[in-house]
C-alpha cells in the first residue's frame, strides 16, 4: 500500500498543468502562423498533377521517337525533337530534359556508351513538381 504522501509526489500539481497548457498553446500558434504563411504560396494539387502529366508526356515522347529511330534513336540527338521548353498545355510550367542532348551516360555503366539516363523535370517559378526517369540501352 502507497502512503498518501508518496501518492502526492507523483501527480501533477494544478499550476503544472496550466503551465503546459499555455507552452503548447504558444507552440501551437507559432506552427499554426508558419504554415499559413507558407501554405499560400506552395503547389496546389492540381499544379502536381499537370507537372507529372507533362513529364509523362514529354518521356512518352522521347521514348517513341527512340523506338522510331531503332538503332539510330541511342546515338541520334534528336530523341527529343520538340525543343518546347513549356508544357503545350500551361506555359507556366518549365521543362528541362537532360540525357539527350547531348548525351549523357549513366554513372553506373559497367560498358560505357551502352546505357543512358534520360531525366525529365518539370518546374514552376523554380520549384521542381514532377520528375520522370527512363534508362535506355543500346542493344
Amino acid at each position: 500500500m502507497v502512503s498518501p504522501q508518496r501518492r502526492r509526489l507523483r501527480a501533477f500539481t494544478l499550476v503544472e498543468l496550466i503551465v503546459l497548457i499555455v507552452i503548447m498553446g504558444v507552440a501551437a500558434y507559432a506552427l499554426l502562423s508558419m504554415f499559413r504563411e507558407t501554405l499560400p504560396r506552395s503547389p496546389s494539387p492540381s499544379q502536381f498533377t499537370q507537372a507529372a502529366h507533362c513529364a509523362q508526356e514529354r518521356m512518352e515522347l522521347i521514348l517513341g521517337r527512340r523506338v522510331a529511330l531503332g538503332t539510330l534513336g541511342f546515338i541520334s540527338l534528336a530523341l527529343d525533337p520538340s525543343g518546347a521548353a513549356t508544357c503545350p498545355g500551361n506555359a507556366a510550367l518549365t521543362v528541362t530534359v537532360t540525357g539527350v542532348n547531348p548525351a549523357v551516360a549513366w554513372a553506373v555503366d559497367v560498358a560505357p556508351g551502352r546505357y543512358r539516363l534520360i531525366t525529365v523535370s518539370v518546374a514552376s517559378a523554380g520549384i521542381q513538381l514532377a520528375e520522370q526517369n527512363a534508362l535506355i540501352a543500346n542493344y
